[in-house]
């Protein structure tokens, strides 16, 4: 019997080619987006196209409840719906912040809460949370972007420690981002400040100076673990990503280190 995936934010993107993935495995897949008239797999007799908002949890219940109706239990939700906001942190409105992280943050929270209860049922089930290597890695101009999904990733964690002994696993997907629309979708800041060109250009450099990982065979890798019996934890999909986390963590090593003789006497 084909196993039932339910994924958010598969207008484009990620979200887009995992439902080609999924599908190609022969699962059956529930592509939950905002605007359905933007889908070209209506023709697929395995994907049902459902309209939902993350951002609004009682569409995110119905759409879980039609998607059992027709293809039954969730196997694995695909938590992908997402979105970056640029600009400095005085740069964005209060408002700007708030809808970033209702999306990256609370959006996520009400798609676990709509599947957990039929997952603790049936003491069965894989949740997967598409975080970013900016999740470990904070950037100019992208603080309110990373910050969310440094929230993912704390929830994340002791989410899974939560489900685990129901029988429920966990991975946190962390891309280090793609050639696709994300960047063109982001959101601009409400205003921009001249104080912060030198941000700015910071990022321009960094930008000029990453290496995008390869859509197709990272989205192949997460539809490869899905529903396995010992998924990982985490799974990094781009190398470049994976070079700025080891990084991160060796210069948190070393900063701990030199402070450690202050910290020893905080005892």
């Amino acid at each position: 019997m084909p196993k039932t995936v339910l994924i958010t934010g598969t207008s484009s993107g990620m979200g887009h080619e995992l439902v080609a993935q999924f599908a190609r495995r022969g699962w059956n897949v529930a592509a939950v987006m905002r605007n359905p008239s933007e889908s070209d797999f209506a023709n697929l007799d395995n994907v049902q196209i459902l309209t939902a908002d993350v951002t609004h949890p009682d569409s995110i219940h119905s759409a879980v409840a039609r998607s059992s109706a027709v293809f039954g239990p969730l196997d694995v939700v695909v938590n992908n719906a997402g979105f970056a906001q640029l600009g400095t942190l005085e740069e964005i409105s209060l408002d700007q912040w708030r809808a970033q992280y209702e999306t990256n943050v609370f959006g996520v929270v009400s798609v676990v809460s709509a599947v957990l209860p039929q997952m603790r049922g049936r003491r069965a089930g894989h949740i997967i949370n598409i975080s970013s290597m900016g999740g470990h890695v904070s950037l100019p101009t992208m603080s309110a972007y990373t910050s969310s999904k440094f929230a993912l990733e704390g929830l994340s964690e002791g989410l899974a420690k939560e489900i685990a002994p129901l029988g429920i696993k966990l991975t946190i997907v962390e891309p280090c981002g793609f050639d696709t629309s994300f960047s063109s979708n982001a959101n601009t800041a409400a205003k921009q400040l001249s104080d912060y060109d030198s941000a700015r250009q910071a990022m321009k450099d960094f930008s000029a100076t990453s290496r995008y990982g390869n859509l197709e065979r990272s989205m192949s890798a997460v539809a490869d673990i899905a529903g396995i019996d010992q998924p990982p934890l985490r799974l990094a999909v781009g190398s470049f990503g994976l070079e700025m986390v080891r990084n991160k963590m060796a210069e948190l090593a070393e900063g701990y280190s030199t402070w450690e003789p202050v910290t020893l006497t905080t005892d």
